[in-house]
């Protein structure tokens, strides 16, 4: 989808997947964390829909271009191939390895 179709940002709360990473470091593209619950606070920011984009999938699935200001976001995976998501899995991951063996 992101080569395909030329996205430059994906909006999101959890994360996606090595295969998608990659696909990110290629186009130079970037994953933005939203947080949930805030969708009255990131309402705000939009101020025009160009389009949406396969529907077929529904509203939440759908690719919504979105015009927006002061739009609230933190990048978790980079053009560069770097991804927070997995930083914070592989230390929390250590952590519960470490307190299992007490």
């Amino acid at each position: 989808m992101i080569r395909r179709w030329g996205v430059r940002a994906v909006l999101g709360k959890g994360g996606m997947g090595g295969q998608t990473l990659e696909a990110m470091k290629d186009a130079g593209a970037v994953y933005l964390h939203a947080i949930g619950g805030a969708a009255q606070v990131y309402a705000r920011a939009i101020e025009k829909v160009p389009g949406v984009y396969l529907m077929e999938f529904g509203v939440p699935e759908a690719m919504w271009h979105l015009k927006v200001k002061d739009f609230l976001a933190i990048v978790t995976m980079d053009a560069h191939g770097n991804s927070l998501h997995a930083a914070v899995e592989a230390e929390t991951g250590a952590a519960l390895a470490e307190l299992q063996r007490v």
